[in-house]
């Protein structure tokens, strides 16, 4: 509150904008009200929190194995903290007036480690064949590394395989998922940690053929 010794005021009262003048004591008096700023639900904003629900979400429905990607966290920030920081310009195309995930684009997992090298990949009877190249002898990548691949059906059925990533040229991951149709995945991500637990790789989206 402020006091006004204006003499050609004269004695003031009542309100204007966010300013109060009143007289005390024979004294004028200004305050300003307390601001409370509107929400205008303006389309960037709406657009804002959508891109940031669709990415909560995600992060909700695989929590536990964004966690173990996410493992070199800045001080304070939490695997969900450096999952949202990371992907929010990330995962979208920041041209679009749509809320779409781009799942290429998305990282659930995040290091130092190489990306695993996927040969090639495809649905059969089975389930997924994903043919991988190992890389040994490359900087951080190591036999005993644990290789996760895990996705989702459109159905939100949840798939996931574990597998050390093993020293010969190549390897291949199969996940046991019999008559499973590649129209039914919606997106299946690949990447590795270290038998340590301490390292991680950025994930890969696997493209399965026919997709």
């Amino acid at each position: 509150m402020s006091r006004s010794q204006n003499p050609v005021t004269g004695a003031m009262s009542g309100s204007y904008g966010n300013i109060t003048t009143t007289r005390y004591a024979g004294k004028n008096f200004i305050r300003g009200k307390s601001f409370e700023p509107k929400d205008p639900k303006t389309p960037n904003q709406l657009l804002h929190r959508e891109k940031f629900t669709l990415l909560a979400d995600f992060y909700q429905l695989n929590e536990q194995l964004i966690d173990s990607g996410f493992l070199i966290r800045k001080k304070g920030m939490t695997g969900y903290n450096m999952f949202m920081s990371t992907n929010f310009k990330l995962a979208f195309d920041n041209k679009s007036t749509e809320a779409v995930i781009i799942y290429s684009r998305l990282l659930v997992s995040k290091g130092a480690i190489p990306r695993v090298s996927v040969l090639e990949s495809g649905v059969g009877q089975d389930g997924f064949t994903i043919r991988y190249a190992t890389n040994i002898g490359l900087p951080k990548i190591s036999a005993t590394d644990e290789l996760i691949a895990f996705g989702r059906c459109e159905s939100n059925r949840y798939l996931i395989c574990r597998q050390a990533r093993g020293s010969e040229e190549t390897g291949t991951m199969v996940l046991n998922y019999p008559k499973i149709k590649v129209e039914d995945v919606k997106y299946l991500f690949l990447f590795a940690r270290s038998a340590d637990g301490k390292m991680s790789s950025n994930s890969v989206l696997v493209t399965l053929d026919g997709k």
